[in-house]
C-alpha cells in the first residue's frame, strides 16, 4: 500500500493536479479524475486501485485529444483510431473513446460521408471514382459509401465533367487533335470520372 502524502495543483494548468505517494511524485491527474475517485492526503492506495486511476486518466486524455482533433475538422472513426494508435493508447481505451464519441455524436461516418460527397461535388468537381477512393481511404464502411454514391445524379455527373473539360481544353493550345483527346481523357479520369463519361465528354467537345 502507498499513502498520498500531498496533492498539488499544477502551476501551468490548474485543471490538473500532481499526486505524491510516500513523499515522491507519482502521477498527474485531470481534476475530474481526482474528484471522481475522492483522493485526498492520507488516503492509502494499493497497486490495483492506482492502475484503475491511471486507466481513467488515459481514457480522459485520449477522449480530450480526440475531441480537440474533431474541433479542427470532421474525421471518420478510422481516422480517430489511427491518431490514437499513433499516441500508443491501448485498444480497450481506444474502443471506449470511440463508443463515447459516438454517444456524443461527435463521429458519425454516415453524416461524414454525405458531407464529403457534397463538398467534393461542389468544390472539387471530382467524379464518382475519386470520391469513392477517398472515402475508402478514410475507412468509411463500403455499404455506407455505396448507398450514398448511388444517390449521385448521373446526368449531373456528366455535366460536371463537361464543365471542367471545357475549361481545361482551352489550355491545350496549338496541339494536334489526337494529343488533345489523350490529355483530356487522362485529365477526366484523374478527376475520378469513368471511361464512358470521359469519352462522351470528349466526343461532345471535339464536335464543336
Amino acid at each position: 500500500m502507498k499513502t498520498i502524502t500531498s496533492i498539488e495543483y499544477q502551476k501551468k494548468n490548474n485543471k490538473r493536479v500532481s499526486v505524491f505517494l510516500d513523499n515522491k511524485f507519482a502521477f498527474g491527474l485531470d481534476l475530474e479524475i481526482y474528484l471522481k475517485y475522492n483522493l485526498s492526503k492520507g488516503v492509502k492506495l494499493d497497486d490495483e486501485f492506482i492502475e484503475k486511476i491511471l486507466k481513467a486518466e488515459d481514457f480522459s486524455k485520449a477522449l480530450n485529444y480526440s475531441i480537440a482533433l474533431l474541433t479542427r475538422k470532421d474525421r471518420t472513426e478510422k481516422e480517430i483510431i489511427t491518431k490514437l494508435l499513433e499516441k500508443d493508447y491501448e485498444k480497450n481505451i481506444i474502443d471506449n473513446v470511440i463508443t463515447k464519441l459516438k454517444e456524443y455524436n461527435y463521429i458519425n461516418d454516415t453524416i461524414y460521408c454525405e458531407k464529403y460527397i457534397n463538398d467534393k461535388l461542389k468544390f472539387s468537381k471530382n467524379g464518382i471514382n475519386k470520391i469513392k477512393n477517398g472515402l475508402y481511404q478514410k475507412g468509411v464502411d463500403k455499404g455506407i459509401i455505396s448507398q450514398k454514391i448511388s444517390m449521385i445524379d448521373k446526368e449531373q455527373e456528366y455535366e460536371r465533367a463537361l464543365a471542367i473539360a471545357e475549361k481545361k481544353i482551352k489550355t491545350y493550345k496549338e496541339m494536334e487533335m489526337i494529343k488533345i483527346k489523350s490529355k483530356l481523357f487522362r485529365f477526366l479520369v484523374s478527376k475520378g470520372y469513368d471511361f464512358d463519361v470521359a469519352n462522351k465528354v470528349i466526343s461532345q467537345l471535339i464536335k464543336r
